[in-house]
């Protein structure tokens, strides 16, 4: 079992490739697989070893493209149940699930994997890379579906590959295969029912949600993204990655999430908001800003340059403009970094891009400026700590 769940499954997940999602696997047997997957380590001639070294092979040059590469990420018991947990919620949408008694059998299998995903937050950059290097492609899983025509009639195959004789005598039979790709993520979806498991799979590896702040699914939250935006490595990439896409769709995506984070609309996973947390939120979006100024291209001059049929409309980079602005007016340091004189060049610059912003909040309107110095304020307030007596 430990070698088709790694070769036919883990390694797919990570080099590419048809994934071969199984019967449902629980805590049990997902001990199975990890102890032979430690034998396998232990003994190289042992015939779990050879997909092991591949997936080792693989999900290094993954992580390598975040941190140094090192060793190869381990294939320990926690990488096994975030695997399994994906499997299961893979597994939640399998056609041999249909039937009476679907729902309760899904139950069944989203809280085995809510038990196997329920691992907790990375405690180190290293880890938090490592991780990602075996879920990094969720976003691109897709189900394919065939439709097979043929002289009498067609049969569809939900993810599956047709039998050999449903294809047979193709010419004879006048064989024709239609092919449907369908996003895991964006098509297909998880059943309510699976959630919370995947809330728990994104709280135990939140650097992919945190490197594309775009995706939908889930939406991106705060409480799940923070714990890995401490480690100064995972935050440099994360920074890198909101400059790529452009700071103003970024920063948007961000200063959204921002605002279900402060007011505590966000699900139960993950760090809760505080004071100190949220002013770490403010002060990452701040440096993307600060980034931008120094690395970006002037806002003036790319107005200017864009070409009139590109339909980006004007609300671009508001969100980011508003909570920005409020920040900056709440408290200097929320935006503005103590070893950074105002007159200097670059400080001359940053404080033109906060006039700018601040005129684009301000011409948004007083609720959308309301709602941002709540959060800033709440940001600024003073920790109260007991005193002892």
């Amino acid at each position: 079992m430990a070698r088709r769940f790694v070769a036919e499954f883990l390694l797919p997940l990570v080099r590419g490739g048809a994934l071969r999602v199984g019967r449902p696997l629980g805590p049990r047997a997902v001990d199975r697989v990890t102890e032979a997957v430690a034998r396998a380590i232990r003994d190289p001639t042992d015939d779990e070893a050879e997909p092991i070294t591949m997936l080792g092979a693989g999900r290094r040059a993954v992580a390598g493209r975040h941190l140094p590469a090192g060793a190869a990420p381990p294939l320990d018991e926690v990488t096994v149940r975030l695997g399994a947990a994906l499997h299961d919620l893979l597994a939640l949408a399998h056609p041999d699930l249909a039937g009476p008694g679907i729902g309760r059998r899904q139950e069944q299998i989203a809280f085995a994997a809510l038990e196997l995903a329920s691992v907790g937050s990375p405690s180190s950059a290293r880890e938090a890379v490592n991780r990602h290097s075996l879920l990094a492609r969720i976003p691109e899983i897709v189900r394919v579906d065939r439709t097979v025509r043929f002289w009498l009639g067609h049969q569809t195959f939900v993810g599956r590959t047709p039998p050999g004789r449903i294809m047979a005598l193709p010419s004879l039979r006048r064989v024709r295969v239609d092919r449907a790709s369908r996003s895991w993520l964006r098509e297909i979806g998880i059943p309510a029912v699976g959630r919370l498991a995947f809330l728990a799979l994104n709280v135990a590896s939140p650097l992919g949600e945190a490197l594309d702040p775009l995706r939908l699914d889930p939406p991106l939250g705060w409480g799940r993204i923070l714990p890995v935006l401490r480690f100064p490595p995972v935050a440099r990439a994360v920074a890198g990655a909101a400059v790529e896409i452009g700071v103003d769709r970024a920063g948007d995506a961000l200063a959204g999430a921002l605002y279900r984070f402060a007011g505590m609309h966000d699900p139960p996973f993950g760090l809760p908001a505080s004071e100190e947390s949220v002013a770490f939120a403010l002060r990452f979006l701040a440096h993307l800003v600060w980034l931008d100024v120094l690395y970006g291209v002037d806002p003036d001059r790319a107005r200017a340059a864009r070409p009139a049929h590109v339909g980006v409309g004007p609300e671009l980079g508001l969100e980011l403009a508003v909570v920005i602005t409020a920040a900056a007016r709440t408290r200097r340091s929320l935006v503005w970094p103590d070893d950074v004189p105002a007159t200097g060049d670059l400080g001359q610059a940053f404080g033109a891009r906060l006039e700018a912003l601040g005129a684009r909040a301000s011409a948004a309107g007083s609720p959308r400026l309301a709602a941002a110095l709540s959060i800033a304020d709440f940001a600024a307030a003073p920790v109260t700590r007991p005193v002892a007596l």
